[in-house]
């Protein structure tokens, strides 16, 4: 019994061993196995000709990804372990979906049509109905078109006779002024200017009625004639009221905002005071939090610790030819001041040849270098380990201008 107990336990123990070996053995692989990169660039002496190539593996090209730019036209493609994902596969993928969908369309429409030949003449008699329904329709829409011109031709006889006898009204208005001399000969002139002769010689020789229409006429133009000229004289006189107090609220207006000018200036300065002082308090407490020693240390060590992890991170292999120039003199000399900066850190493989006359891109660069994980996982080790920087990291975070 005991014997199976041990036994027991020992494959236990052989299981949780191999699985701890296991997260051992990935962790090693994860922190340790780099991330290697190459890229290589080449240019003819022209800006077009530019050929880029770069590649990114990890774990002996188990995962990859590779990009390529020539001929101005991007292509890449994505490695993971035996699947791969290319450039423009998407877009071949979505033309055969739509490929597929029409096939089945035309399939659908070809079962459609055989079972309306099948049917046979059940579709030729609802053809025949539909015919002669449509063939009521267009009978009642002539008849509607016949109807509708002579609808409108009588529409614009009444609205050409209205228009006469609102033109003679008028005109009667107009000429009411001179009425009580002359009532005759005021509305037959007017009348005759119009073109309106032939109505009032049938006025005249009519029935009585239409002349005691054109007396109303008269009594209207007149009475409307002195009602228009009250109400304009009032208007005139309450636009010239209107028109005052706007001049008057605008004065008063201008009044108010220069005598509140000296008040808004000093509240101004009094508000810039203020201002002043409390940017100089935050700067006290500013320059207070940043001579601490314990903050000094810790500024130290992470700016150490930065300088070791770029140290790490630096290309393994850099080799370049470049000769370049611009049409700006100016702008060919600005980028080789930036690139001078950067040559004690590029090495001895880095030739840059400016030229000052002529636009022009030639030459070839080429730049290979690996990553691993384990220098950011160092580098956090070391930081959180440290007690200045822990310190600090509390202060920064309770930290209140």
């Amino acid at each position: 019994m005991l014997h199976i107990l041990v036994l027991i336990l020992k494959v236990i123990g052989i299981i949780f061993a191999a699985i701890l070996g296991i997260l051992v053995l990935l962790a090693c692989v994860v922190l340790y196995v780099p991330v290697r990169y190459d890229i290589r660039a080449s240019c003819d002496g022209t800006f077009a000709g530019i050929r880029a190539g770069a590649r990114v593996t990890w774990l002996l090209h188990l995962v990859g990804f590779y990009a390529c730019y020539e001929e101005k036209e991007l292509t890449w493609r994505i490695r993971i372990a035996w699947k791969n994902i290319r450039s423009g596969q998407e877009e071949k993928s979505t033309i055969r979906s739509e490929v597929e969908t029409y096939d089945k369309e035309m399939e659908e429409l070809w079962e459609d049509v055989e079972e309306d030949e099948e049917e046979g003449e059940e579709p030729a008699e609802a053809v025949e109905e539909e015919g002669k329904e449509s063939g009521d329709v267009m009978v009642e829409e002539t008849r509607r078109c016949r109807e509708e011109p002579a609808k409108t031709v009588e529409g614009e006889e009444e609205s050409a006779d209205t228009r006469e006898v609102e033109e003679v009204g008028q005109l009667c208005e107009a000429s009411g002024e001179d009425a009580s001399e002359n009532e005759e000969g005021a509305c037959r002139e007017p009348c005759e200017a119009s073109g309106g002769r032939a109505v009032l010689e049938e006025g005249q020789a009519g029935s009585d009625p239409e002349v005691e229409e054109g007396e109303a006429c008269l009594t209207e133009g007149l009475e409307d004639s002195g009602e228009g000229c009250e109400e304009e004289h009032r208007s005139v006189w309450q636009k010239i009221a209107d028109l005052c107090q706007s001049i008057w609220q605008k004065i008063t207006g201008l009044y108010r905002k220069i005598t509140g000018i000296p008040a808004k200036v000093k509240d101004s300065i009094g508000n810039i005071g203020g201002k002043i002082e409390a940017l100089r308090g935050k700067k006290d407490k500013i320059m207070d939090f940043l001579t601490d020693e314990t903050h000094k240390k810790a500024f130290v060590k992470a700016k150490d610790e930065l300088w070791r992890l770029l140290r790490k991170l630096k290309p393994k292999k850099v080799a370049a030819r470049v000769r370049y120039g611009f049409e700006d003199p100016s702008l060919t000399g600005r980028i080789l001041a930036g690139i001078s900066v950067l040559y004690p850190f590029l090495g001895d493989d880095v030739s840059v040849y400016p030229d000052f006359e002529q636009k022009v891109l030639d030459g070839k660069l080429e730049i290979a270098g690996k990553i691993k994980v384990s220098y950011f996982v160092w580098l956090l080790w070391k930081l959180v380990w440290c007690k200045d920087v822990r310190m600090t990291y509390r202060h920064i975070r309770n930290f209140k201008l």
